[in-house]
């Protein structure tokens, strides 16, 4: 992977503080062969002009940090929403921490006529798909279903 993509997966994610949303690969393969589908790209860091780690969440929820120079192929990288997110661990964690933002910008400007924070809180409700503000303080439920056998 050359240097010019490399400072575009860290503009994006730059962009992303700001818009939200994130940066998902339908693949990332690493120079020994392993392939993580669905990872989000979670950082990249460098000095000066030497892009060295990026970080990326897999659909296990395992947070990777490889050297970029063990990174093959960085396939189909896009911006999406979180609640458009394929890799549904990430999905979960980042809509989460988004909620809890949320919530806290709401109690800071409780009492204020208009909130300076309304354009970061409206940008986090719909990255992950609250329409209203008493959506955030609902816990969130997973949908799993509990069995019993032989009950």
């Amino acid at each position: 992977m050359n240097l010019f993509g490399w400072i575009d997966f860290y503009s994006g994610l730059e962009k992303t503080k700001e818009i939200g949303g994130c940066i998902e690969a339908s693949s990332i393969t690493l120079a020994n062969g392993d392939t993580y589908t669905n990872a989000v790209i979670t950082r990249v860091d460098y000095t000066g002009n030497r892009f060295y780690t990026v970080g990326f969440m897999d659909e296990q929820g395992t947070v990777r940090v490889v050297n970029v120079d063990q990174v093959s192929v960085v396939e189909n990288p896009e911006y999406k929403k979180v609640r458009e997110a394929n890799n549904l661990a990430y999905q979960k964690w980042a809509r989460e921490q988004k909620r809890l933002r949320a919530v806290r910008l709401l109690e800071i400007s409780k009492g204020a006529s208009r909130s300076s924070y309304e354009k970061e809180l409206n940008t986090l409700m719909d990255d992950i798909g609250v329409k209203s503000v008493e959506e955030l303080y609902q816990p969130v439920t997973d949908k799993r279903v509990l069995s019993i056998v032989g009950a």
